[in-house]
């Protein structure tokens, strides 16, 4: 297990491993408070000399008694990591080759501050060894002090003497922690620059010896002990920034707790310990399923968690198949349409306004970043055009962040802000990384326990890493979001001041999609049977509002459901809602990557006015992916890979999937709306090995790409050909 961490380490810091979600670039290239400069490098190298002590320590419990000569000599655990030195070296010498490299090529960092960087690293490094190593020069005593005899008594004792009895007698402690193995060691690392010969320990008193190593193994489960309930403590003050150290060093406090919580036990249970383990594992197994221990909840904020709804299938067959509410909740998106075509009327002069379809994929903060910066493109070469003309928007995840940025913007503009919209401030606002708190609240206590607890008016809820990504979400664009919710954006929505946005995060127990939506959409169930010639359907589209009636749905914070539409599991927490039986959501990607499904979804129910009153439908896609790509043939892999490559296969072609399957609806389309409709694709380009990738931090470079692939030939002509259906409208 132990080597295990090592692996993972070495793994990520070659760029071996988790380059498609970003995980390297968090090692070779860390951030604390928006920069990467010698501070976060510092609290890296902190964090990476408490793992190096915790290996030490783990090994030194574990091992120690394996070479009974360090008893005898001075300062035993300084000479034991000496000689433990291998691993760890090597691991540091790869990071800092790769992290110069990455620096300057990436980061788009000078050389001499790269360099600078990896000082500050180097020497944090070695001020934690040293601060921890004082611990245990004070404390560890070898044979010669707790014996009270100097070293010339025991040389002089002949091998074959009776050995000196030490009035100690044998306990099952001692027993315990004699784990012997007989290893030849002739020689052992004193000194960084010198090499000794090991002494003989023939003529010691067993038992002396193992009550030196018994009481080293004491001193480092109360220095264990201590460091982790540090560690768990700095989860109090979570909100405070400059508490949120980098991501890579939490993943690195995670991985030390780990190992101290893991060392200590086997401080105590010797060769027990994986039993005694798996006894916990099994009995909090247990206890989780039976009971409320540990089985933690995360919340959408500002909905009302007091009273539980009917998650069952024929209360959700009688909630989809309400005829009055879907009449009325037709009726009323009918007047946002008609308030829509009268906007759009007077600010084009054209009768019959074209109706835009604004579709968004999912991607992390790459398709955050992107999206914001295209709409912001797009909107500029058309002077609004675009965006007063959209009238729904959908999609999944990082996308969907950003095109809710742009569109609160927006509103805010028409209140009199007198924002400029196209500043790219606003992109590199929301390009600002997001993974620090995340780690952060996973490594200190998130996994483990919840203590603290926030107030949302009249309610209550425990606070996590989701809170944690929200509250930075807001702090990175300045405040925006920060009590907006869903009701907020009822009336504007109405008057077709701003898009309709529709989020549809994903019902982990069953597969549905929980439609978000500050207005009545029960007609986005599609539970009319008049439409369908099979009168039995599987209810895959649910309400939220509808659902939650009574549990005031119209108070959840934005922050929280963009945050349902973006829950990439383990990442961010599941978000539980109050249901029976309790339901959980996730990343609207998983059913619909792209939003096309709400979309085409809102013109079928819609095509009937959409075509009467406008010249035609726009459906315009914002893809942070191109879809042209090479097969890859696992045939051609190695044998792992070959092992792998059906599970590998099924996760990593679910987009293409999605691609499949929307072009196939695409296509039919003309089949059941009679009037005009266009596709315009835009997409950010990315080469194979050059992918920017699918994570809540984005490199130097990778914000760079992004702005440069507007410019794009084919966007470019996607542009074009907008602008040119924009000016056919009647």
């Amino acid at each position: 297990m132990l080597m295990f961490l090592w692996f993972l380490l070495f793994l990520y810091v070659t760029q071996s491993l988790g380059n498609k979600f970003g995980v390297p670039s968090l090692f070779l290239a860390p951030e604390y408070l928006g920069e990467i400069g010698v501070f976060s490098f510092a609290i890296l190298g902190m964090a990476l000399g408490g793992f190096l002590m915790a290996f030490n320590i783990y090994s030194y419990i574990l091992h120690a008694n394996e070479f009974p000569f360090l008893a005898t000599l001075t300062r035993p655990f300084l000479k034991f990591c000496y000689n433990n030195i291998i691993i760890p070296l090597g691991f540091y010498v790869t990071l800092i080759y790769k992290s110069y490299y990455f620096q300057t090529t990436q980061e788009l960092i000078p050389p001499t501050d790269a360099l600078l960087n990896l000082t500050a690293f180097t020497i944090t490094i070695w001020f934690f060894i040293m601060l921890s190593m004082l611990y245990f020069l004070f404390l560890n005593k070898n044979i010669f002090k707790i014996s009270g005899k100097d070293e010339a008594y025991y040389d002089k004792l002949p091998l074959k003497q009776v050995k000196e009895s030490t009035l100690m007698k044998q306990t099952k402690w001692y027993t315990r922690m004699s784990r012997v193995r007989k290893r030849k060691v002739v020689t052992y690392i004193a000194t960084p620059i010198s090499i000794r010969l090991a002494r003989a320990t023939s003529h010691y008193d067993r038992h002396l010896l193992q009550k030196v190593f018994s009481q080293h193994h004491i001193n480092a489960s109360i220095f264990e002990i201590g460091l982790v309930l540090l560690f768990f403590s700095l989860g109090i003050f979570r909100d405070v920034e400059w508490v949120n150290i980098p991501a890579a060093a939490s993943m690195l406090l995670l991985f030390t707790v780990f190992l101290l919580i893991f060392s200590s036990f086997y401080s105590w249970f010797k060769g027990w310990t994986l039993t005694v383990l798996i006894m916990i594992i099994v009995s909090v197994n247990f206890l989780t399923n039976y009971t409320t221990v540990m089985k933690f909840k995360n919340y959408g904020y500002g909905l009302d968690y007091s009273k539980n709804v009917s998650y069952k299938w024929d209360d959700l067959q009688q909630l989809t198949s309400d005829e009055k509410h879907d009449e009325k909740s037709i009726k009323h998106t009918l007047q946002i349409l008609e308030n829509w075509k009268t906007k759009n009327q007077k600010l084009t002069n054209q009768n019959k306004p074209k109706l835009i379809l604004l579709n968004i994929s999912g991607g992390g903060l790459r398709s955050s970043m992107w999206s914001m910066r295209m709409i912001q493109h797009i909107d500029s070469v058309t002077n609004n055009q675009f965006f007063e003309q959209t009238q729904l928007i959908s999609g999944a995840s990082g996308g969907m962040l950003g095109a809710a940025y742009y569109r609160e913007l927006f509103l805010q503009n028409k209140n009199g802000n007198q924002l400029q919209l196209w500043n790219h401030k606003y992109a590199d606002n929301i390009a600002q990384d997001m993974l620090n708190p995340l780690t952060f609240g996973i490594a200190v206590n998130d996994l483990l326990f919840r203590y603290q607890h926030i107030k949302d008016g009249a309610y209550s809820y425990t606070k996590d890493r989701g809170y944690s990504f929200e509250q930075k979400l807001i702090q990175n664009l300045d405040g925006t979001f920060s009590e907006t919710r869903l009701y907020d954006y009822l009336v504007p929505e109405i008057n077709a001041e701003i898009p309709m946005m529709i989020l549809a995060p994903t019902v982990v127990n069953d597969g549905r999609r929980m439609l978000i939506s500050p207005q009545p959409i029960g007609y986005m169930s599609y539970q009319c049977m008049s439409d369908y010639t099979n009168t039995y359907n599987s209810m895959e589209n649910i309400e939220f509002s509808k659902l939650f009636e009574n549990n005031n749905p119209l108070n959840l914070k934005m922050t929280s459901a963009l945050r349902m539409n973006a829950t990439f599991p383990y990442i961010l927490p599941m978000v539980t809602l109050p249901t029976d039986p309790p339901i959980e959501l996730m990343d609207a990607g998983v059913r619909d990557n792209y939003g096309l499904k709400t979309s085409l979804e809102f013109l079928r129910k819609f095509k009937n006015w959409i075509s009467t009153n406008t010249s035609g439908v726009i459906l315009v896609e914002l893809r942070d992916k191109q879809k042209n790509f090479e097969v890859e043939n696992p045939n051609n892999g190695s044998l792992i890979t070959r092992l792998f490559a059906p599970l590998g296969s099924v996760y990593s072609n679910t987009l293409k999937t999605h691609d499949y399957n929307n072009d196939q609806l695409l296509l039919g389309v003309d089949d059941w709306y009679s009037g005009q409709f266009d596709v315009v694709t835009f997409y950010l380009d990315q080469n194979k090995g050059d992918e920017i990738t699918m994570s809540w931090h984005l490199t130097s470079l990778d914000k760079q790409n992004i702005y440069k692939a507007i410019g794009s030939k084919d966007n470019q002509k996607a542009c074009n050909k907008l602008i040119e259906l924009l000016g056919e409208a009647k």
